[in-house]
């Protein structure tokens, strides 16, 4: 489904609240702040293709923060892959501030703060990707986020290219999710190998093995079988072997699989339409055998109790 939003039919002293509105709705809670004196304009054509939410913007100068408090009003577990069309943008999330020019694609988790910022009226193309469709395929998120991809030539002329056809023409399902998972798949790929000299055909194998184990956790989280041994099975591999395989990313199989059913576990607790689902049932969905250890480990992960959790949700939502 298309939805196209535009500030034209909107009074000039109305404008950027109605912006800011729109922005917030379909990011998250975007905070944003006009620059410029001049009449404020913008457009958002928006739709869903497979997993992933595309949206295109054209808009006047602004200052676009998602802090703390943005992120707690509407959490959400995604990041936002971001091709600047024209214009320039100056982003930050972490430690250092970066440049995106035309062409480049920017790479934001949406669990942590950011901001970007435009000195000028810009066009750019922002695709949402659940972190459950893209997290797997990459080798070190956490190192990779505020990154800027630049697509002038090699793997990442691919993505741009790509990119922008994935974005300007709509595909019906039920091809549109295999043209998503292509995309993300070159978007990965791309992220992965760049600043780093070609790796060895040793090395590529053992992060596209990495790549693979990360891509079956999420297909099984919810099996209580689910473990070192019975994954090593599944890839004819020893136990050996993958641990190692998990080690060279600073992280063990395991702790891997216990984050991501903690996630699953607290989307649940936040989602309205499982707020009649008891919160033993939503752990052992997600592959808990031990409420006592479930407890714990989501205290630990997130600084409350699973039920804490459920109420805090409740309290902001009435």
């Amino acid at each position: 489904m298309r939805t196209v939003f535009s500030t034209d039919a909107v009074s000039e002293q109305e404008r950027h609240e109605y912006w800011q509105e729109l922005a917030s709705k379909v990011f998250l809670g975007l905070r944003t702040e006009r620059k410029a004196s001049s009449p404020f304009f913008g457009r958002l054509d928006h739709r869903e293709v497979g997993p992933l939410g595309v949206t295109y913007l054209h808009s006047s100068a602004q200052h676009v923060h998602r802090g703390e408090t943005e992120i707690a009003r509407a959490p959400r577990e995604c990041y936002f892959l971001c091709m600047q069309v024209e214009g320039v943008c100056r982003l930050r999330q972490g430690r250092e501030e970066r440049n995106s020019h035309p062409g480049d694609v920017e790479l934001f988790d949406g669990t942590r703060p950011g901001e970007i910022s435009f000195d000028a009226d810009y066009r750019r193309i922002v695709i949402v990707a659940p972190y459950s469709t893209l997290r797997p395929r990459l080798s070190r998120p956490d190192e990779m986020v505020g990154s800027v991809l630049h697509t002038r030539e090699g793997v990442g002329a691919l993505v741009g290219a790509y990119l922008r056809a994935f974005a300007e023409n709509q595909v019906a399902e039920p091809v549109a999710g295999s043209v998503a998972d292509n995309l993300l798949d070159l978007l990965a790929l791309a992220f992965n190998t760049q600043g780093r000299h070609i790796q060895t055909n040793a090395a590529s194998v053992r992060e596209a093995r990495r790549h693979a184990l990360r891509v079956h956790v999420e297909r099984h989280l919810s099996e209580p079988s689910l473990s070192p041994a019975t994954a090593a099975a599944h890839f004819r591999m020893s136990t050996r072997y993958l641990h190692g395989l998990f080690a060279e990313g600073g992280e063990s199989f395991m702790r891997w699989v216990l984050s991501r059913r903690l996630a699953r576990c607290r989307k649940a607790l936040e989602d309205p339409d499982m707020d009649a689902r008891s919160i033993a049932d939503i752990a052992f969905g997600w592959g808990f055998v031990d409420l006592t250890h479930f407890g714990r480990a989501f205290k630990k992960a997130y600084g409350m109790t699973p039920r804490d959790w459920r109420h805090e949700q409740l309290r902001q939502r009435s």
